[in-house]
């Protein structure tokens, strides 16, 4: 039974004897209660690895299947392949693909009251600006003025929704760049695919995180092979006390690593331990010199938790102001101070190399992770998980595929042997009927022998029924052979099959999602149901990945915070250029917030494909612009999109109808105002036609008047015209009396006298 050493000492006796031991009690801890898990299963992980490529040893088929003849050392007596069928590899492959086909984005998001105090002003100031914007459009202002353009919020739904999806606190958006920075410069997605085969060939997968010698932050992969670890109950071994790992190395990358840390005597104590148990029969070992430095040695690299005490002085200081501070011990005789002490959780580290005494890298820990509101707790540098696991056990989908693939492979090997074994198709002949065929030339009996060639020529044989005596002869000259398979080769066929099918069934697999022999006719629901199937089969080990990223990120956000307070985050600048970093160096304030971390999914090919389905279909009802299409299209959170989806549809409904109601009231105003053009036209029509026969009557009128004057001064004129002529008349009447008078006188006649009257016209 392993004995620790205590943790409640005084912290400067924590040196290397105290290390020591509780290295050495680690490493017998797990030795002793764990024989069947981590490191101690190596030899089993290697077994399953084999197994998982196809790669099995094929010498205890042999046994199963002869062991006497294997154990003589004769392999000649099955005249088979064999080769493995790589059966569990296809099975293997398909999983995998599937598992690492789910992607998701790292999200941060500042969790600290300072930042949310920040959120809160933000909505407060959008929602002012949202109702002083709906009072400005009334008075016909322009809402620019005021700060809010094209691509703020359109009105409190919106601002709601900003906030629960979009909205980002500038340090967060600063935080979840630096992740990705650091990811990418590790090549995280490389590490990542390789940690999804390790839980499903040894159902547990972990990473490492931690500042390399230049002070970059680092993220490697853990061997579950190499792992020490202590007792966990937890899925996620948020329960343990010490994790490390085993390194095998040379001799000379050990002088690499330690350096001046390891005397010349120490590496003779080194190569003498290890000579030693090589040679059990107690040869005598050579002196150590530099041509052994290709000796592999195993080195623990462990680290493990403690606590630590601080105290603190309360004093008042010269302006009078109450201080805290740490010192080492408290002092005698002080009244004005006052002296607390508090225990915090630490992590000391060192290096051994087993089955020695020497160490190397020892001591507290420095740059410990401690979150803002948890500055008395820390963690480790390993972060594991093991979805199925047991008393320290963990199992996994390729250890149950083992058996299954020793049926599989035995049930091939006796196919085939029963295959080789298969005899052709033959005849079975009684001697005694071929003596009754006389069908010889001259009448003589055949001959045995001739019989058999002609029947193999023509297939055609005659003999008799009864023999001379007149006898019934009771069996027939020749009577084929079936021969071949039989059914023996269908029932090793049949289990191979029914092994495979078991496979399936472990997996969640079915003919769709394995692609083997998926029918055509088969709907698109039906298929996505199958699939689903075999996503909630793995959905374990993605579930275990996923939790495992997710602390893994989270502890990289506090490495990023110590980073930045030493400003060893602008050597990354050459990784991606100055301006993609520019925020690590003017943002320091990515140091002075808490973030929480969290995975959100992307969309997965069926819901993209759904979602472009509904786009397409509320872009051809006109329920949405090309604009919004583009911009829901490019959103990773399927929820945030279709809520905006289903926001956009909301709002392009309401503006329709609100658009078809001023168009009802234009149309309105348009033909109300039609009507009163028509009736001012009808008016004006009238009133023309009015004038128009006043003007004409007035005409008339005067026509008249003017014909009725002419005519007047045509009369006039005419009657002036007679009274002219009449005068005329009578003046040449009256000269023509004249004339006759003369003319009587001077024939003699008495002339009429002259009177003075005027002649009267008549009428």
């Amino acid at each position: 039974m392993a004995t620790f050493p205590s943790h409640l000492i005084d912290t400067k006796k924590k040196n290397l004897d105290w290390i020591s031991k509780y290295v050495k009690s680690a490493w017998k801890d797990f030795q002793d209660s764990y024989p069947d898990g981590f490191y101690n299963a190596k030899d089993r992980h290697h077994e399953i690895k084999l197994y998982m490529l196809g790669k099995q040893p094929i010498t205890k088929y042999k046994k199963m299947l002869d062991p006497h003849k294997t154990a003589s050392g004769d392999e000649s007596w099955f005249n088979i392949d064999w080769n493995v069928i790589p059966i569990i590899p296809k099975f293997r492959r398909i999983a995998l693909g599937k598992l690492k086909k789910s992607t998701y984005n790292i999200v941060a998001d500042a969790i600290d009251a300072v930042a949310l105090d920040e959120k809160d002003k933000f909505y407060q100031k959008a929602a002012t600006n949202l109702v002083l914007k709906e009072e400005f459009e009334k008075q016909g202002i322009n809402t620019e003025s005021i700060g809010i353009g094209k691509r703020d919020p359109k009105d409190i739904d919106e601002l709601e929704m900003h906030m629960m999806y979009s909205y980002k606190h500038q340090m967060a958006s600063e935080m979840e760049q630096a992740i990705k920075l650091i990811m990418n410069t590790n090549s995280f997605e490389d590490l990542r695919k390789q940690i999804i085969e390790d839980i499903h060939d040894y159902g547990v997968g972990g990473y490492k995180e931690f500042f390399d010698s230049a002070g970059n932050i680092k993220i490697r992969r853990v061997n579950p092979s190499n792992i020490v670890v202590s007792h966990s109950s937890d899925k996620n071994f948020k329960d343990i006390q010490y994790c490390g790992e085993i390194v095998e190395m040379t001799i000379s990358d050990l002088k690499e690593m330690a350096g001046e840390q390891i005397t010349p005597m120490q590496y003779e104590e080194i190569f003498k331990e290890h000579t030693d148990k090589r040679n059990p029969l107690g040869r005598k070992t050579n002196s150590y010199n530099k041509q052994n430095d290709k000796l592999r040695v195993k080195v623990l690299d462990l680290e493990f938790y403690s606590v630590n005490d601080i105290v603190l002085e309360e004093r008042i200081n010269t302006k009078g102001n109450k201080v805290v501070g740490r010192i080492n011990k408290p002092k005698k005789n002080t009244e004005k101070k006052k002296y607390s002490k508090t225990s915090y959780k630490v992590v000391y580290q060192c290096k051994w190399v087993i089955d020695t005494d020497v160490y190397f890298d020892y001591g507290l820990q420095t740059n410990m992770k401690r979150a803002k509101s948890r500055l008395s707790d820390t963690s480790l540098s390993y972060h594991l998980v093991a979805p199925d696991i047991y008393q320290m056990v963990t199992y996994s989908l390729g250890e149950q595929m083992k058996s299954i693939a020793d049926q599989i492979q035995l049930s091939w090997y006796k196919l085939q042997n029963v295959m080789l074994r298969a005899r052709p198709k033959g005849i079975m002949i009684e001697i005694g009927a071929l003596e009754n065929v006389p069908l010889g030339k001259g009448g003589k009996a055949m001959k045995p022998l001739d019989i058999i060639d002609l029947y193999n020529q023509t297939g055609n044989l005659v003999f008799r029924a009864v023999d001379e005596d007149g006898n019934s002869a009771g069996m027939r000259p020749i009577t084929e052979l079936n021969n071949g398979l039989g059914d023996e080769a269908a029932r090793y066929f049949d289990i191979i099959n029914r092994n495979i099918q078991l496979l399936r069934d472990i997996l969640g697999f079915n003919e769709i999602s394995d692609g083997s022999t998926p029918d055509p006719r088969t709907l698109k629901g039906v298929a996505s149901l199958a699939n689903e199937s075999t996503n909630n089969a793995l959905s374990y080990i993605g579930d275990g990945e996923r939790s495992l990223t997710e602390r893994l990120s989270y502890n990289i956000s506090l490495r990023i915070q110590d980073a930045a307070k030493g400003g060893n985050l602008e050597g990354y600048v050459k990784a991606i250029g100055s301006n993609s970093l520019e925020f690590l160096k003017v943002s320091p304030d990515v140091t002075l917030h808490e973030y929480g971390i969290f995975l959100q999914d992307k969309p997965s090919e069926f819901e993209k494909e759904k979602l472009a389905r509904r786009l397409e279909q509320a872009l051809q009802s006109n329920q949405i612009t090309i604009a919004d299409s583009l911009a829901i299209e490019n959103i990773d959170n399927l929820k945030q999109a279709e809520e905006l989806l289903a926001y956009k549809i909301e709002k392009n409904r309401e503006a329709q109808q609100k658009e078809s109601m001023q168009n009802q009231q234009m149309n309105a105003q348009i033909q109300q105002q039609s009507s009163q053009v028509a009736e001012q036209a009808k008016q004006q029509t009238i009133q023309l036609q009015a004038q128009t026969k006043l003007e004409l009557m007035k005409q008339e009128k005067e026509f008249d008047i003017a014909m009725l004057d002419r005519k007047y001064q045509y009369e006039m004129e005419l009657e002036k015209l007679r009274v002219t002529g009449r005068i005329e008349q009578r003046k040449i009447e009256g000269e023509s009396r004249e004339y006759v008078a003369d003319t009587k006188i001077t024939e003699g006649e008495t002339p009429i006298p002259a009177t003075d009257e005027e002649p009267t016209i008549e009428e």
